[in-house]
């Protein structure tokens, strides 16, 4: 069984005494890559090179040579460490790449409008390479900064969760916001399983498939045995707790920009009618983000669960609903909400690396009649919420279903079993 390697970005916050010399030395890294992006802009036929060879083209153009010999177009800034000179090159290898890309599909493609534009802010935030920074432990790091006189190393602690064992970190960037300082670190892990979905299946793996609702259960997973058998379902719950904090931080958008005087019926659009408005231009915009960082807290809470439940059941692969349409296109109702109300694809996002880092693999799969016909008859289904209701095959939010055959319970649970038969008929079956 081959291994392979799992990157994972860990995001550590800086306690710092000098913020002014990390946005002095972050506006000398954008200066040195304007610089570099310039040049590539004259010579456009160098990207035929590879990004190493043309690194090593563009230090030829603006670095003196050993011999003395002048560079010919020598570069503006003294005292330029070599790494940060190097980052800022890539970064403009990089930059300028993308927007060729975009031009170059935009020339190809049948419709001629939207024509990409270049980018008007060229900055990137900083990457550390290991010149750059030095005896990184687990309470400190030492960083090499530009106080606007001088390049000098300075200690910093850092706040944040431990690093996994036995793996090895990779060149961290430097990210401003406001006046926090972030340390973005990539963090590489052995997989020791590394096989693909495919051989997966031809080894006969039973698998784990998911159901991703908008009711309080936010996931129903399900095993699929090698034989097909559903067993062992597993409701991951929240949906509520969530949409009561979500409801919470809304409430306090209607306040306006005027604060706690400001009367309850504006002319400006709040809650929900606001999300249309661009972010920038949002009243109380923290608050926004904030229903943001909720709605990651539990899409990456429920995902573990998800993972955590697969291990548990031996399970080497996980399938996942393809939630392909975008929230104006989606065919379900629920699913036409908001980003700020469905949190179905964050969680498959948040599955797909998670699984990975622990040896599974998570795949999609199309939910062919998964949320309309029963699991055990394939009879057309009828939903409900209270014994005392009538079922409605077009009630969407029913938590409870029955078919024809008198077969009953929980509609989610059959999403997430359908799912599951589906991929087993498509893949298990026709390789057998």
């Amino acid at each position: 069984m081959s291994a392979g390697y799992a990157i994972t970005t860990y995001k550590i916050q800086l306690n710092y005494k000098h913020l002014d010399w990390f946005k002095q030395t972050q506006c000398l890294f954008d200066a040195v890559l304007a610089f570099y992006y310039e040049l590539l802009e004259k010579q456009p036929k160098a990207l035929s090179l590879s990004n190493q060879n043309l690194l090593r083209h563009l230090e030829l153009q603006t670095i003196k040579q050993r011999d003395g010999t002048p560079p010919e177009t020598p570069l503006p800034f003294e005292k330029i460490p070599l790494y940060f000179r190097r980052a800022a090159i890539n970064a403009a290898i990089s930059m300028y790449r993308s927007y060729v890309g975009k031009l170059k599909a935009w020339q190809e493609g049948p419709i001629k409008s939207g024509k990409p534009s270049p980018p008007k802010c060229l900055h990137m935030s900083m990457l550390y390479y290991k010149g750059m920074y030095k005896d990184f432990d687990e309470k400190s790091i030492l960083l090499k900064l530009y106080t606007g006189k001088a390049w000098a190393w300075v200690k910093h602690r850092y706040t944040g969760r431990p690093f996994p064992e036995n793996a090895e970190l990779m060149s961290p960037t430097i990210v401003i916001k406001k006046k926090k300082v972030m340390l973005h670190i990539p963090v590489k892990e052995i997989v020791e399983d590394s096989r693909t979905a495919k051989e997966r299946v031809k080894q006969n793996e039973k698998f784990v498939a998911v159901a991703l609702t908008g009711s309080d259960n936010l996931a129903v997973c399900t095993t699929i045995e090698a034989d097909g058998r559903a067993t062992a379902p597993y409701f991951i719950k929240g949906g509520k707790e969530l949409a009561h904090r979500r409801k919470l931080l809304l409430g306090y958008t209607k306040r306006g920009i005027a604060g706690d005087n400001t009367p309850r019926l504006m002319a400006q659009p709040v809650g929900n009618a606001a999300l249309s408005v661009p972010q920038e231009h949002r009243p109380n915009a923290k608050y926004y983000d904030k229903i943001t960082r909720l709605t990651d807290h539990y899409a990456h809470e429920v995902s573990r669960k998800i993972v955590d439940y697969a291990l548990k059941q031996g399970a080497k692969l996980i399938v996942l609903p393809e939630l392909k349409e975008s929230f104006d296109q989606a065919k379900k109702p629920y699913l036409g909400k908001t980003p700020y109300d469905f949190i179905g694809r964050r969680i498959a996002r948040y599955v797909q690396y998670k699984a990975w880092q622990q040896g599974l693999v998570a795949m999609t799969s199309k939910p062919y009649y998964a949320s309309t016909r029963c699991f055990h008859c394939n009879a057309p289904i009828a939903r409900h919420n209270t014994e005392y209701q009538n079922p409605s095959p077009n009630f969407y939010g029913g938590k409870n279903f029955v078919c024809k055959d008198g077969h009953r319970g929980s509609t989610a649970l059959n999403s997430a079993r359908n799912l599951g038969k589906g991929f087993y008929a498509r893949f298990y079956a026709g390789a057998a």
